[in-house]
Protein backbone atom coordinates (compact mmCIF):
# COMPACT_ATOMS: atom_id res chain seq x y z
CA UNK A 1 0.00 0.00 0.00
CA UNK A 2 2.46 2.59 1.07
CA UNK A 3 5.71 3.00 -1.49
CA UNK A 4 7.65 4.73 1.10
CA UNK A 5 9.60 3.84 3.87
CA UNK A 6 7.36 4.25 7.25
CA UNK A 7 9.67 6.51 8.71
CA UNK A 8 9.71 8.82 5.52
CA UNK A 9 5.63 8.52 5.61
CA UNK A 10 5.46 9.53 9.86
CA UNK A 11 7.89 12.09 8.86
CA UNK A 12 5.73 13.92 6.29
CA UNK A 13 2.74 13.71 8.08
CA UNK A 14 4.58 14.66 11.30
CA UNK A 15 5.16 17.69 9.17
CA UNK A 16 1.70 18.71 7.69
CA UNK A 17 0.18 18.06 11.08
CA UNK A 18 3.02 20.55 12.55
CA UNK A 19 2.07 22.79 10.10
CA UNK A 20 -1.38 22.81 10.91
CA UNK A 21 -0.29 23.64 14.63
CA UNK A 22 1.90 26.90 13.86
CA UNK A 23 -0.39 27.88 11.27
CA UNK A 24 -3.00 27.96 13.86
CA UNK A 25 -5.78 25.35 11.74
CA UNK A 26 -4.85 23.93 15.21
CA UNK A 27 -4.65 26.10 18.03
CA UNK A 28 -3.57 25.66 21.44
CA UNK A 29 -5.42 22.76 23.27
CA UNK A 30 -7.27 21.63 20.19
CA UNK A 31 -8.25 18.02 19.74
CA UNK A 32 -6.45 16.48 16.98
CA UNK A 33 -8.40 14.19 14.41
CA UNK A 34 -8.26 10.44 15.91
CA UNK A 35 -5.71 7.87 14.68
CA UNK A 36 -8.41 6.50 12.59
CA UNK A 37 -9.44 9.76 10.57
CA UNK A 38 -5.43 10.39 10.10
CA UNK A 39 -5.05 7.07 8.52
CA UNK A 40 -7.65 7.65 6.58
CA UNK A 41 -6.75 11.36 5.52
CA UNK A 42 -2.95 10.09 4.98
CA UNK A 43 -3.65 7.01 3.43
CA UNK A 44 -0.77 5.17 5.50
CA UNK A 45 -0.91 2.32 8.61
CA UNK A 46 -1.74 3.00 12.35
CA UNK A 47 1.96 2.38 13.01
CA UNK A 48 3.10 5.26 10.96
CA UNK A 49 0.61 7.94 12.44
CA UNK A 50 1.18 6.57 15.66
CA UNK A 51 5.53 7.44 15.06
CA UNK A 52 4.07 10.86 13.53
CA UNK A 53 2.48 11.73 16.52
CA UNK A 54 5.30 10.49 18.73
CA UNK A 55 8.07 12.66 17.31
CA UNK A 56 5.31 15.51 17.67
CA UNK A 57 5.35 14.58 21.37
CA UNK A 58 8.70 14.17 21.59
CA UNK A 59 8.76 17.66 20.77
CA UNK A 60 6.52 18.97 23.41
CA UNK A 61 4.09 19.95 20.87
CA UNK A 62 0.76 18.00 21.18
CA UNK A 63 0.11 15.56 24.39
CA UNK A 64 -1.92 12.81 25.13
CA UNK A 65 -5.11 12.08 27.86
CA UNK A 66 -5.87 9.36 28.35
CA UNK A 67 -9.35 8.57 27.40
CA UNK A 68 -9.83 11.65 25.42
CA UNK A 69 -7.51 11.93 22.50
CA UNK A 70 -4.66 14.09 21.74
CA UNK A 71 -4.22 17.47 22.14
CA UNK A 72 -2.24 20.48 20.86
CA UNK A 73 0.06 22.07 23.98
CA UNK A 74 -0.89 25.09 25.42
CA UNK A 75 2.98 25.78 24.47
CA UNK A 76 2.17 25.92 20.97
CA UNK A 77 0.36 29.31 19.71
CA UNK A 78 -0.26 30.74 16.23
CA UNK A 79 2.86 32.46 14.70
CA UNK A 80 2.15 36.25 16.56
CA UNK A 81 2.10 39.14 14.25
CA UNK A 82 5.56 40.60 14.87
CA UNK A 83 5.81 43.92 16.75
CA UNK A 84 9.68 43.41 16.71
CA UNK A 85 9.96 43.92 20.33
CA UNK A 86 14.02 42.83 21.33
CA UNK A 87 13.37 39.64 22.55
CA UNK A 88 11.90 38.17 19.81
CA UNK A 89 14.85 39.38 17.43
CA UNK A 90 17.25 37.98 20.13
CA UNK A 91 14.90 34.75 20.02
CA UNK A 92 15.22 34.42 16.42
CA UNK A 93 18.94 35.18 16.07
CA UNK A 94 19.35 32.22 19.11
CA UNK A 95 17.80 29.88 16.90
CA UNK A 96 19.71 30.91 14.43
CA UNK A 97 22.75 30.53 15.67
CA UNK A 98 22.02 27.29 16.24
CA UNK A 99 20.78 25.98 13.19
CA UNK A 100 24.20 27.18 11.06
CA UNK A 101 26.10 24.58 12.17
CA UNK A 102 23.65 21.43 12.49
CA UNK A 103 22.50 22.70 8.84
CA UNK A 104 25.98 22.99 6.82
CA UNK A 105 26.69 19.47 8.22
CA UNK A 106 23.37 18.35 6.93
CA UNK A 107 24.13 20.20 3.41
CA UNK A 108 27.43 18.49 3.08
CA UNK A 109 26.06 14.48 4.07
CA UNK A 110 22.89 15.85 1.51
CA UNK A 111 25.85 15.99 -1.32
CA UNK A 112 27.79 13.13 -0.58
CA UNK A 113 24.49 10.67 0.30
CA UNK A 114 22.02 12.12 -2.27
CA UNK A 115 19.80 9.75 -4.00
CA UNK A 116 17.69 9.80 -7.09
CA UNK A 117 14.41 9.94 -4.80
CA UNK A 118 15.55 12.27 -2.20
CA UNK A 119 17.07 14.73 -5.14
CA UNK A 120 13.64 14.28 -6.69
CA UNK A 121 12.07 15.26 -3.27
CA UNK A 122 14.81 18.36 -2.92
CA UNK A 123 13.88 19.53 -6.18
CA UNK A 124 10.08 19.57 -5.46
CA UNK A 125 10.28 21.73 -2.49
CA UNK A 126 12.63 23.93 -3.67
CA UNK A 127 10.19 24.53 -6.33
CA UNK A 128 7.07 24.51 -4.58
CA UNK A 129 9.26 27.23 -2.45
CA UNK A 130 10.24 29.15 -5.80
CA UNK A 131 6.35 29.44 -6.90
CA UNK A 132 5.19 30.79 -3.31
CA UNK A 133 6.11 34.32 -4.21
CA UNK A 134 2.38 35.17 -2.16
CA UNK A 135 3.45 38.19 0.15
CA UNK A 136 2.19 36.04 2.90
CA UNK A 137 4.81 35.44 5.09
CA UNK A 138 3.99 32.82 7.06
CA UNK A 139 2.93 30.31 3.96
CA UNK A 140 6.51 31.28 2.64
CA UNK A 141 8.38 30.71 5.80
CA UNK A 142 6.68 27.32 5.80
CA UNK A 143 7.15 26.58 2.25
CA UNK A 144 11.07 27.66 3.20
CA UNK A 145 11.29 25.46 5.87
CA UNK A 146 10.12 22.45 3.82
CA UNK A 147 13.04 22.93 1.76
CA UNK A 148 15.12 22.78 4.53
CA UNK A 149 13.52 20.12 5.99
CA UNK A 150 14.23 18.58 2.29
CA UNK A 151 17.88 18.92 2.90
CA UNK A 152 18.00 17.42 6.19
CA UNK A 153 16.12 14.24 4.94
CA UNK A 154 19.07 14.15 2.37
CA UNK A 155 21.53 13.90 4.61
CA UNK A 156 20.60 10.57 5.48
CA UNK A 157 20.88 10.71 9.08
CA UNK A 158 16.86 11.20 10.45
CA UNK A 159 18.58 12.78 13.39
CA UNK A 160 18.65 16.04 11.42
CA UNK A 161 15.66 16.28 10.25
CA UNK A 162 14.43 14.96 13.82
CA UNK A 163 16.02 18.42 15.05
CA UNK A 164 14.05 20.54 12.32
CA UNK A 165 10.83 18.99 13.06
CA UNK A 166 10.77 19.46 16.61
CA UNK A 167 12.17 23.43 16.66
CA UNK A 168 9.81 23.56 13.65
CA UNK A 169 7.79 26.50 15.53
CA UNK A 170 10.99 28.31 16.42
CA UNK A 171 12.41 27.80 13.12
CA UNK A 172 9.48 29.17 11.08
CA UNK A 173 9.17 32.42 13.75
CA UNK A 174 12.41 33.00 12.49
CA UNK A 175 11.57 32.69 8.73
CA UNK A 176 8.34 34.80 9.22
CA UNK A 177 9.89 37.49 10.93
CA UNK A 178 12.52 37.88 8.06
CA UNK A 179 9.59 37.61 5.80
CA UNK A 180 7.83 40.01 7.91
CA UNK A 181 10.87 42.44 8.21
CA UNK A 182 11.36 42.61 4.44
CA UNK A 183 8.00 42.81 3.61
CA UNK A 184 8.63 46.45 2.20
CA UNK A 185 11.12 45.02 -0.26
CA UNK A 186 9.26 41.50 -0.46
CA UNK A 187 9.79 40.57 -4.11
CA UNK A 188 13.84 41.62 -3.91
CA UNK A 189 13.73 39.90 -0.91
CA UNK A 190 12.28 36.91 -1.89
CA UNK A 191 13.97 36.52 -4.99
CA UNK A 192 17.27 36.84 -3.32
CA UNK A 193 15.98 33.75 -1.09
CA UNK A 194 15.22 31.59 -4.22
CA UNK A 195 18.45 32.09 -5.90
CA UNK A 196 20.27 31.22 -2.12
CA UNK A 197 18.50 27.68 -2.24
CA UNK A 198 18.74 27.22 -5.70
CA UNK A 199 23.10 27.83 -4.98
CA UNK A 200 22.56 25.33 -2.47
CA UNK A 201 20.56 22.54 -4.28
CA UNK A 202 23.00 22.63 -7.25
CA UNK A 203 25.95 22.22 -4.74
CA UNK A 204 24.46 19.05 -3.78
CA UNK A 205 22.91 17.96 -6.84
CA UNK A 206 26.51 17.99 -7.96
CA UNK A 207 27.68 16.30 -4.82
CA UNK A 208 30.02 18.78 -3.70
CA UNK A 209 29.87 19.18 -0.01
CA UNK A 210 32.59 21.99 0.85
CA UNK A 211 30.47 24.04 -1.89
CA UNK A 212 27.17 22.88 -0.54
CA UNK A 213 28.37 23.78 3.14
CA UNK A 214 29.65 26.95 2.36
CA UNK A 215 26.42 28.22 0.58
CA UNK A 216 24.32 27.13 3.45
CA UNK A 217 26.60 29.11 5.86
CA UNK A 218 26.48 31.72 3.66
CA UNK A 219 22.39 31.91 3.41
CA UNK A 220 21.93 31.64 7.24
CA UNK A 221 24.63 34.05 8.00
CA UNK A 222 22.94 36.42 5.76
CA UNK A 223 19.95 36.57 8.08
CA UNK A 224 21.77 36.01 11.39
CA UNK A 225 23.51 39.36 10.34
CA UNK A 226 20.33 41.17 9.66
CA UNK A 227 18.97 40.09 13.26
CA UNK A 228 22.39 41.76 14.43
CA UNK A 229 21.79 44.89 12.64
CA UNK A 230 18.12 44.70 14.44
CA UNK A 231 19.35 45.09 17.76
CA UNK A 232 22.27 47.15 17.33
CA UNK A 233 19.94 49.35 16.00
CA UNK A 234 17.25 49.16 18.55
CA UNK A 235 19.66 49.45 21.22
Amino acid sequence: MQSLPSSSLSDTIATALMQRIVNGTYGRGDKLPSNAELCEEFGVSRTVVREALASLKLGGRIISRQGAGVFVSDRVQKMPAMAWPLPNIRACLEILEFRIGVEMQAAALAAQRRTPDTLQALYQAHAAFAEQDTHDPEKEALADFGFHLAIAKTAGNPRFAEFLQTTIAEICRDLHTKYTESAKHSAAYFAQTVTEHTEILAAISDGNAPLAQTRMQLHLEDGLNRYRRLLSTAR
